[in-house]
């Protein structure tokens, strides 16, 4: 009983987490709290103006006292239904203010976690998180915890009136309380315990929902729409039975609290009653009609109480699953400043893993240093690393060992986000968000005016397609930049890091998928552009390799082999053997 009393205790204290984010609230959150007591008088004040209005008004047949018994309780009334729904009207709009600071702190921290964080987690239960979970926490602290407030304190008024009327009969009352504490303590743990899982099994759906919608296409084609059917169906039952657990509980919760309230007001009566026989004991009808309405106040909040453990369960579990995100710290260490870089990058004997235990290397003992304002390029098979060792060098990843530096500093202590601001990526697969071009190029980036932005798309051949389009950059790309084909799609990424004037330029497979005029353009770009930056390339193509200073040739994470085209071609290594493949491939048109 203790330690469920403790438990209950450790869950209300947990609200104090939502202080710094209610902190801005604090004046619609005191106006509330001024009408809470307001509200609770005047709750009291109507069985004791029911009472005044039986004994001097009724019972005596005074019709004058009666007119004004009834107008004084109709204005009681609505002063208090007012009272009410301005209070209602404060504690929402308190709330959210606070659930929109929440979820923007949120889902800032969540950008901020690491690479390695995102891996072991699914973005569509962290969608979940970033949305359902404070709905639900907003729905539960206005109908459950802020009302349960207002509820308690009609509680107090309650208990105070029964004990000014008669407080003997108060007694008979007050001795049904701990009963109905155990009940509430006891039902409130299964509800916990249900509304968490269904919090679960909502995440699990909502992942499963977002990988069918994003690999729609490809269940299509494959024909897997039988198999994902039966998984999103299995997801949805196991979803509904946890929610019908909660609701099961509840039901029974409401029931009991009921019975109870039912049995105390007639053990109330029977008390009474048995009274009326001495005329000094004797109760008028005022004061019998005015205990019932007490009894009913008493036990009207215990049973509100009672309905919203439920949603009082659904505010503690959304909390704990939204602030198991806010304690984590998963983050890329680093807080400096970086200078202005030249564009010197350094890689010496690095070796990582994904794993934290440094088990199932990634890379080995690799080092090449790249000077500043020239080329290098990265080929071997899929899997032999190139990728990560651009993700080390942008801190995307930390926990490598060995060195990488940027025209001589090691790159450990520099923020992230500001080390990135001098090296811009082009990835394999682009992201193309829906809005206008201006936009996807510019990212909202105030930096970044409109004529830099045409600048950008201009050098890397992007403006003749897109000066084609009906609103040119204004344009309208929906979701996933369907309405582009791949080759533009990779020119507006492309565009969108040149707009940056980056130090540093990394292309990860840019030139894999455009048709042979898109690359021609962006080969032209980097020859105009790029000349006196760092230019590192992940390609397969043999035009985009041979143009770099230096060629890099990774097997499964070691270094094979370094130097230029013509010095490798010569050593008729694992390059030579490399290159007459990309021939034989392109030859095919296999690339």
């Amino acid at each position: 009983m203790l330690e469920r009393l403790k438990k209950m205790a450790d869950d209300f204290q947990g609200l104090t987490k939502l202080w710094p984010f209610l902190r801005a609230s604090k004046g619609l959150l005191g106006a509330a709290c001024v009408l809470i007591p307001l509200i609770s008088l005047m709750q009291m004040g109507v069985p004791f103006l029911l009472k005044w209005t039986v004994d001097h008004g009724i019972i005596p047949g005074d019709s004058n006292v009666l007119f004004w018994g009834a107008i004084a309780y109709f204005g009681l009334v609505i002063c208090e239904y007012v009272a009410r729904a301005l209070q209602t009207i404060l504690t929402s709009k308190a709330v959210f203010g606070m659930i929109r600071a929440m979820r923007m702190a949120l889902v800032q921290h969540i950008m901020r976690l690491s690479a390695r964080y995102h891996d072991r987690h699914m973005s569509g239960a962290l969608v979940t998180r970033a949305t359902s979970d404070f709905d639900n926490l907003s729905e539960s602290l206005n109908q459950g915890v802020l009302s349960s407030i207002v509820d308690f304190a009609v509680l107090l008024g309650a208990m105070l009136g029964l004990l000014l009327l008669n407080w003997k009969l108060a007694l008979i009352a007050f001795l049904i309380l701990p009963l109905v504490v155990m009940i509430i303590i006891y039902f409130s743990r299964a509800l916990k315990r249900s509304m968490l899982l269904a919090r679960v099994k909502i995440a699990a759906l909502n992942a499963f929902t977002q990988e069918c919608l994003y690999g729609q296409s490809t269940i299509k084609l494959l024909r897997a729409q039988k198999d994902s059917q039966q998984r999103f169906d299995k997801l949805t039952i196991e979803y509904r039975d946890a929610q019908m657990k909660s609701v099961v509980v509840d039901a029974i919760l409401f029931a009991l609290l009921d019975g109870v309230s039912s049995v105390t007001i007639g053990l109330v009566l029977w008390f009474a009653i048995a009274q009326s026989g001495d005329a000094s004991s004797a109760l008028s009808a005022g004061v019998m009609i005015a205990f019932v309405q007490y009894v009913q106040n008493l036990f009207d909040p215990l049973k509100q109480l009672g309905n919203k453990i439920a949603m009082l369960q659904g505010a503690f579990t959304a909390m704990e699953r939204i602030y198991t995100i806010f304690d984590t710290k998963d983050f890329v260490s680093g807080e400096a400043k970086p200078p202005s870089f030249r564009g010197e990058v350094d890689f010496r004997q690095v070796s990582f893993s994904y794993q934290k235990d440094q088990s199932h290397p990634i890379l080995h003992d690799i080092s090449v240093r790249i000077p500043a304002g020239q080329s290098l390029a990265i080929v071997g098979a899929t899997g032999s690393g190139k990728s990560t060792l651009v993700k080390l060098l942008t801190k995307m990843y930390e926990g490598y060992t060995g060195d990488i530096s940027i025209d001589g500093h090691d790159i450990r202590p520099y923020a992230p986000d500001a080390l990135r601001r001098s090296i811009a990526i082009v990835p394999q697969d682009i992201v193309i968000f829906q809005g206008t071009i201006h936009f996807n190029i510019s990212l909202g980036e105030p930096d970044i005016s409109e004529q830099t932005v045409r600048e950008a798309a201009r050098f890397v051949g992007a403006d003749r397609f897109i000066e084609a389009l009906p609103d040119a950059y204004q344009a309208l790309i929906r979701e996933g930049g369907n309405n582009l084909s791949q080759g533009q799609r990779q020119l507006v990424a492309f565009a969108r890091a040149v707009a940056r004037d980056p130090h540093i330029i990394v292309l990860d497979e840019a030139t894999s998928s455009v048709d042979p005029a898109s690359e021609a353009a962006i080969q032209q770009a980097i020859a105009r552009l790029f000349t006196g930056r760092t230019l590192i390339v992940i390609a397969h193509r043999l035009s985009t390799i041979r143009k770099c200073n230096q060629i890099l040739v990774l097997d499964k994470g070691r270094m094979l082999e370094l130097g230029s085209h013509d010095s490798l071609m010569t050593k008729r290594g694992a390059y030579y053997a490399l290159h007459e493949k990309l021939i034989e491939e392109e030859a095919t048109g296999d690339t």
